[in-house]
């Protein structure tokens, strides 16, 4: 069973931003995966932690030029919660990366899931009208 399930409820109503969206919840759920398979290497996790941080980095800056066209007055809050997710992400992948014993991955994924079903069915839904398309 996959960490985070995706429904229409993630939906936004912009193509690009739902394939984001999709990407991210299987980006985590490929990262809960394989930190779940015995075969998998550190190595390979972190690979798979960077496409996360990358594909998350990618996806704020896809997504700010699409609000920001918008009259959305929440830009500036949004923005910092992307710059703020972004520190704690690329955080979370250092430290795997040197110290991969040392993070407790259970919260991580936790972390992950309830950050991004919060930023995509809360936040997220708050630009939702102002989109065109």
């Amino acid at each position: 069973m996959p960490l985070i399930q995706w429904t229409d409820d993630f939906l936004i109503g912009h193509t690009a931003i739902d394939y984001d969206h999709q990407m991210l919840v299987n980006i985590t759920n490929q990262v809960y995966d394989m930190k779940n398979a015995p075969q998998v290497s550190n190595a390979q996790i972190g690979q798979c932690m960077k496409q996360l941080v990358d594909y998350v980095e990618r996806h704020f800056r896809r997504e700010e030029e699409i609000f920001g066209a918008t009259d959305y007055p929440l830009t500036d809050s949004h923005k910092k919660m992307h710059r703020d997710l972004e520190k704690v992400a690329r955080e979370i992948y250092d430290l795997y990366r040197r110290e991969p014993d040392l993070l407790n991955f259970g919260e991580v994924t936790e972390f992950l899931k309830r950050w991004l079903l919060d930023h995509i069915l809360k936040h997220d839904m708050g630009y939702k009208p102002y989109l065109k398309g």
